[in-house]
């Protein structure tokens, strides 16, 4: 039988015309985008605050598009369901996901990835901080970080602090304090927050690491004392409450909000994306209120978080690799 042979830049002069024509037929979707109904991923159940944030960002584009943006919870597994879900879809700007720095912590430890958060994705849009707050029971006697730190120190692993379970970010903050201080801290795995919370209230814990919003009343009412809150500096919302990082220098987690969808998305359609983000982040009102529950807008480019993600990813997978915390 003859075989026919091609020469070679025949071959490549195929392959070129062929990427050509995918990157023109990508180019013309952008252009047009959106042109059907698109869909926000959310890892977390119905009415957490990434998913509020979600259903707030999906109603106003939808309301500039005239296209439906729909929420699809997707809760489980520490975020890896709908993490993954999102991986693997068509990379063409109709699937989008946003995840927090708990969902790209829990995705770090060894078992558990489900997808690459630099690899398998593509950012979109940086959109908020938040810190956490550093609580304890009022009958704990310190008043201050560098007091609790003395305390732990002095008795060894009576100072306990709950977490939402093994791995999550509120467990990964204890254990970085105990890393950075020297101090022992006893870390209590929970099943959720509200749980965290009630047995802080009734003392059966002695400190946690809480989201204001969840903790605000509680610090009002007194039942609750703020030392000080985990981000680099001190929250706009909290100026009276310390950073620990006064204390512990180098001490910092921001648990943030972000937007990614698939590797190989478009350019255009993530810039579009970006660019009416940021512009509904900037809306007075809306920033305002997230100032309220302690969120700060960040205003960042697509470049700038893809670093940042670079670097929560490296931070988190040494301080799990320390830890020795590995999946069950």
């Amino acid at each position: 039988m003859r075989t026919l042979c091609f020469p070679c830049h025949f071959v490549c002069a195929a392959g070129t015309a062929l990427a050509a024509g995918i990157a023109t037929g990508l180019n013309a979707q952008a252009a047009e985008y959106p042109v059907k109904p698109v869909r926000i991923i959310v890892p977390t159940v119905a009415g957490a605050g990434l998913d509020t944030l979600a259903r707030l960002i999906a109603q106003k584009l939808t309301a500039t598009t005239g296209r439906p943006f729909v929420v699809d919870n997707r809760a489980g597994a520490g975020g890896a369901i709908g993490m993954e879900l999102a991986a693997r879809a068509v990379p063409d700007g109709y699937t989008l996901v946003m995840f927090t720095l708990t969902h790209l912590a829990a995705n770090t430890i060894p078992g558990r990835q489900s997808a690459d958060v630099l690899k398998d994705f593509a950012p979109v849009s940086w959109m908020t901080n938040m810190p956490y707050v550093l609580n304890v029971h009022p009958a704990v006697p310190a008043k201050t970080v560098a007091e609790l730190i003395a305390l732990a120190k002095a008795k060894p692993g009576t100072i306990n602090y709950g977490s939402t379970g093994t791995g999550s970010i509120q467990h990964l903050a204890g254990v970085s304090l105990s890393a950075l201080s020297g101090a022992n801290f006893f870390h209590v795995p929970y099943k959720g927050g509200a749980q965290v919370v009630n047995d802080l209230l009734g003392g059966q814990i002695q400190m946690s690491f809480t989201v204001y919003p969840v903790c605000k009343p509680h610090i009002e009412s007194g039942r609750m004392r703020a030392l000080a809150v985990t981000t680099a500096k001190r929250s706009k919302a909290l100026p009276n409450i310390p950073a620990i990082a006064e204390t512990v220098p180098n001490y910092e987690i921001n648990t943030w909000y972000g937007m990614v969808a698939p590797a190989r998305t478009p350019a255009p359609i993530l810039d579009w994306l970006h660019s009416e983000i940021s512009a509904i982040l900037r809306q007075p009102a809306i920033k305002q209120g997230l100032a309220l529950d302690g969120t700060d807008v960040v205003v960042a480019s697509r470049q700038e978080f893809e670093k940042y993600l670079a670097r929560e990813v490296a931070k988190w997978s040494e301080v799990i690799r320390q830890s020795g915390i590995a999946n069950p």
